[in-house]
């Protein structure tokens, strides 16, 4: 088994530090965002936003945005945190499972905060998320480089779902395309802004969707298919990760449809068995590393 790399662990235990802190102070100081004055204002589009108030950190968020940062916090509190320290242990003692979790929580930080620190409204948090964001790239970069990668397929037992992991992702990256650049294309031609764009300036969520993720998933899902070492890994990875974010995104659609009584049922629940179905092949991928 291979030793754990010194420089890895430490942006762990930094990531793991800091994604508490992030967690604590984004709960403790949110005040379920009363409507104080003003609450419903006139954005540069003309439109009418809804913001979520109140006088906590996210105040100056639209009400859904607003949710969903919510739900992040008690993920990364009650999910990623724990699985997070699983992984950290499994890691000291040379387990190959222990770089998986640590490569996927890696993963998740470069990509959560990256939306959070682009997409959210300037709040007190930014300078710790921005330093989230960056532990997360520079740690998922380490932990890869520090990989053997035509291995891994080696380090996985015959049962491990390979076929079925890559109709997965390549469906995941199909619904993610088809999803935002509808939304991009129906503001093209109605020449109104995107229908979740609200008061924020630009559409940043589907620029990191439609340039990065729908790519990666596809790509990842083919490559996997065909049995390429890195799609095991890549796959893999976007499994955990998805896995992590999409327990969020259930909580914030269910707290914001019976918060608000708005919000589309059919997302909610297509969200919620995506989540089911990530959880299936995170546990198959750990369960099956040859450890």
């Amino acid at each position: 088994m291979k030793k754990s790399n010194t420089l890895v662990f430490l942006l762990a235990i930094s990531a793991l530090v800091l994604l508490l802190a992030a967690s604590v102070i984004g709960i403790v100081l949110d005040d379920g965002g009363r409507p104080y004055s003003p609450y419903v204002f006139t954005s540069l589009r003309g439109e009418n936003v809804d913001t979520y108030g109140g006088q906590g950190i996210y105040q100056y968020d639209n009400v859904y945005k607003a949710f969903g940062v919510r739900s992040f916090d008690w993920v990364s509190l009650v999910v990623v945190l724990p699985l997070s320290v699983l992984g950290l242990a499994l890691y000291r003692r040379g387990q190959f499972k222990g770089r998986l979790m640590l490569a996927a929580l890696f993963t998740y930080l470069a990509y959560i905060y990256l939306i959070g620190v682009m997409g959210n409204a300037f709040n007190i948090l930014f300078l710790v998320w921005t330093a989230l964001f960056s532990i997360g790239l520079i740690g998922l970069f380490f932990t890869l480089a520090d990989m053997d990668i035509a291995s891994v397929p080696e380090k996985l037992d015959q049962g491990f779902p390979r076929k079925s992991l890559s109709v997965y992702v390549i469906i995941l990256g199909v619904i993610l395309f088809v999803q935002y650049l509808s939304e991009v294309i129906s503001a093209y031609v109605t020449s109104s802004p995107p229908a979740s764009l609200d008061h924020y300036t630009t559409f940043e969520l589907a620029a990191l969707e439609l340039g990065i993720m729908v790519p990666l998933h596809i790509a990842a899902g083919v490559s996997l298919w065909r049995g390429k070492a890195w799609a095991y890994l890549a796959g893999i990875l976007l499994a955990f990760a998805t896995f992590m974010t999409f327990i969020a995104l259930s909580l914030s659609l269910l707290l914001y449809h019976f918060s608000s009584g708005k919000g589309d049922m059919f997302d909610t629940a297509l969200t919620i068995v995506i989540t089911f179905i990530t959880a299936g092949f995170s546990w198959a991928a750990f369960k099956h590393v040859k450890d």
